[in-house]
């Protein structure tokens, strides 16, 4: 931002009445992804430096009759760390994103952004791999129907390796969803029902008889929502003159009903060879309704009243076919995974406007079709006493075709079809040694080809892309004690353009804005360097942790009036930026029956970019904080929340977000508990988005009404009393709502 930007931006700040608001399709976009306002909850004990629940059994002096609150350490490899989502007492109504915001650092905030340490170039995994469902624009509701009851942990890569997809510089959040392998048949039923109308329910189950495994799913819910928008928007002539302000105010609603399912079967042929089918599939809807009011002075004059309708409804459908075979020599394992899935919907808007204006008046339809089919073969093996090589390949193909039809304003260059077919043929290499009883350290190569061919049916042309990267990554441990260790990691990542970001069509957004593709993006490429100190003892356990990346080919969003009074919006490739921080994560009790939690990270960002922004610079802080209270042994009190820093965008920022929520269990039993949530409870869900460039000045405002109050009941069939269950007395130390739990591990020996 230049300084005379800045001092005319804080003019108008000063005198622009900020009770405008948002445009019509910002309302109903906001509706549509708004449904994860219901997010966040306690990390319980989980934010630590790990997550998942441990239990140092070395000092072990819980004594009968006495409720002891247990620190969780982390199940960290030497690439990642783990989280345990079961531990969450919202895990029976919650949302997947409801499970992302309980992880440190990880942040999803009213639009369905996903940002990791303020990054939102963010891959999110199913299982290990990449998932159609939850790329693109189908993320954000993708998260907010797929069930929290589903998800055993979240796996958090800021610095991934080699043998994962160098895509995403921010770093890889896997999913890894329940299995039940315990023979006989086992099952748990979760329902609630919420304010306002809410309500959703799950059930999942299995059966092992011999060497065959059945298990199953399936998920209802329904969300309600609604919205106040706020915006201003400015355009300056060369000298800095304002020419034409708009305002706008609005308020809306949406409903979201989502219902699915998943089955697989599994089948150990012998000792060393095991075949499994897995199926998943998600039907999800939305309906939204809103009314805006605009505003334009200056240049031109006018005032009119939009009411304006949405619905989207969407399909989800994926097929795994996975074979898992161990071999005779030491540590040799064989893993084939293949994965076809499919992601189709649709998108319907119509806006009304009073007084009647052609130029306004229009209705909207977008049709997606996005196929996409993953093959993956893993090999690993001992090598020597202490080393382990792994190797393998991933073939990665993509179908998609995008229709849009538009009416009214600026339709023959709303209506479009574009299609794409994209390869992305990968094989990487790593190595992983134990030196010594101090060093480990893995060390490994990623190379990828893509081929990508665009088709802009509605022009009639086409393109083609064609290019090879090499990803190398780099991670050490060294062990100081039996309760520190120090990490160093480096890796080289990329943030490929998503081929609708290539797409030169527009998309509508409002009747002041409309957004496009740039087919002549390159891909980001980020290096990423990270040092960090370990510490577990007993009760208590912290991580502190510095890292810095450098970015070049900077992928920014940039806006320009297409028209004097239409906005467009796309992306560039502008100079380099450059990122840094320090990070920490600390879990401790601080008595018997009181468990805290803290996450922060402080980070600074520069984006250098001649000609858009020039060059901007921000120092943030981001944080959370979470506490577990142990009441007795059949109820739990939680709370948690957090704060995101400032994110910057290349011609301005995103301001800070904040959510918090409550939440109580009580155990009636070992199979059956009441759990009760409080979402939003201080009503901080608000965003604000702020665009500063010489010909332009706009200040946007989206606050959801997330607050909501759940209530339902958790009832375990069949089996033993599952792991998730707190101890009582006399059963041993409580190691947070879950118990006790696995020791750290992983490759190299206690990783």
């Amino acid at each position: 931002m230049t300084a005379s930007s800045a001092g005319r931006a804080a003019s108008n700040r000063r005198r622009l009445a900020l009770g405008a608001a948002l445009p019509a399709a910002l309302l109903l976009g906001l509706l549509s992804a708004g449904a994860h306002a219901q997010t966040a909850q306690t990390q319980a004990t989980q934010t630590a430096s790990g997550g998942a629940s441990q239990t140092d059994k070395t000092d072990d002096k819980a004594q009968p009759g006495v409720v002891v609150v247990q620190g969780q350490k982390s199940t960290t490899k030497i690439d990642r760390e783990t989280y345990d989502n079961t531990k969450n007492i919202d895990s029976t109504s919650g949302t997947a994103a409801d499970a992302l915001n309980k992880v440190p650092s990880v942040n999803v905030d009213n639009d369905g952004n996903v940002t990791l340490r303020g990054n939102s170039n963010v891959r999110i995994y199913v299982d290990g791999k990449p998932s159609v469902m939850l790329s693109g624009d189908n993320r954000a509701a993708a998260l907010q129907a797929m069930s929290s009851s589903d998800i055993q942990s979240v796996e958090v890569m800021t610095n991934p390796g080699a043998q994962y997809s160098s895509e995403g510089s921010g770093g890889i959040i896997n999913l890894v969803m329940k299995k039940n392998r315990k023979p006989g048949g086992s099952g748990v039923i979760n329902a609630n029902i919420g304010s306002g109308g809410r309500y959703n329910g799950a059930f999942s189950g299995s059966y092992r008889k011999g060497k065959t495994t059945w298990s199953g799913g399936l998920n209802v819910r329904h969300d309600i929502f609604d919205a106040s928008l706020a915006s201003v928007q400015q355009a300056f002539d060369a000298n800095g003159n304002a020419t034409r302000t708009t305002t706008t105010s609005g308020k809306g609603d949406m409903k979201m009903n989502a219902v699915s399912g998943n089955f697989g079967v599994e089948y150990a042929a012998s000792d060393a060879d095991t075949y499994s089918v897995q199926g998943n599939y998600a039907n999800r809807n939305r309906k939204s309704e809103g009314d805006i009011d605009y505003v334009t002075t200056g240049s031109v004059n006018q005032a009119y009243a939009q009411h304006a309708t949405g619905e989207g409804p969407h399909e989800d459908a994926m097929l795994d076919f996975n074979w898992n075979h161990t071999g005779d020599k030491p540590g040799e394992t064989l893993k084939t995974d293949l994965r076809i899935s499919r992601s189709d919907g649709d998108s319907n808007s119509a806006n009304t406007t009073v007084p009647t204006m052609v130029t306004v008046d229009g209705t909207q339809h977008q049709s997606t079709d996005q196929k996409n089919a993953v093959l993956s073969v893993d090999y690993a093996r001992n090598v020597g006493a202490n080393g382990q090589l792994s190797a393998g390949t991933q073939i990665t193909y993509d179908d998609s075709e995008s229709i849009s039809n538009a009416t009214g304003a600026n339709a023959a260059n709303l209506t479009s079809d574009f299609a794409y077919q994209q390869t992305n043929t990968a094989v990487y290499v790593t190595y992983q040694e134990q030196l010594g009883d101090k060093w480990t350290v893995l060390g490994g190569v990623r190379s990828e080809t893509l081929d990508l061919k665009t088709d802009l049916v509605s022009a009639g042309t086409t393109g083609h892309i064609n290019y090879t990267k090499l990803s190398p990554s780099f991670f050490a441990t060294y062990t100081l004690s039996e309760t520190s260790k120090i990490r160093f990691s480096y890796s080289h990542r990329l943030q490929r353009p998503a081929p609708q970001d290539l797409n030169p069509f527009q998309t509508y957004v409002d009747p002041q804005n409309v957004n496009a593709g740039n087919p002549n993006l390159k891909p980001q490429e980020t290096d990423q360097f990270q040092l960090g100190y370990e510490y577990n003892k007993g009760f208590i356990s912290g991580l502190a942790r510095v890292y810095y990346a450098k970015n070049t080919h900077t992928i920014t969003s940039y806006s320009y009036y297409l028209t004097p009074d239409v906005l467009l919006t796309t992306k560039r490739n502008y100079g380099e930026s450059q990122s840094g921080g320090l990070e920490f994560n600390l879990n401790t009790p601080l008595s018997k029956k009181l468990m805290v939690t803290t996450n922060g990270n402080l980070a600074y960002t520069e984006i250098n970019t001649p000609g858009l922004g020039g060059t901007q610079s921000a120092t943030t802080l981001s944080g959370r904080v979470g506490l577990v209270y142990k009441a007795t042994t059949a109820d739990t009190f939680q709370g948690f929340a957090f704060s995101s820093g400032k994110q910057l965008t290349g011609q301005g920022y995103r301001a800070p977000f904040s959510m918090a929520n409550i939440s109580y269990k009580h155990t009636f039993s070992p199979k059956l508990a009441l759990v009760m949530n409080v979402n939003d409870p201080f009503r901080m869900a608000q965003m604000k988005v702020v665009t500063d460039t010489p010909t332009l000045h706009s200040e946007q405002i989206r606050h959801i009404k997330a607050q909501a109050f759940f209530i339902g009941l958790s009832y375990t069939l069949g089996g033993q009393a599952p792991a998730t269950q707190p101890q009582g007395p006399g059963q041993g130390r409580w190691g947070g709502p879950g118990g006790d739990g696995p020791r750290p591990g992983g490759p190299g020996g206690g990783m």
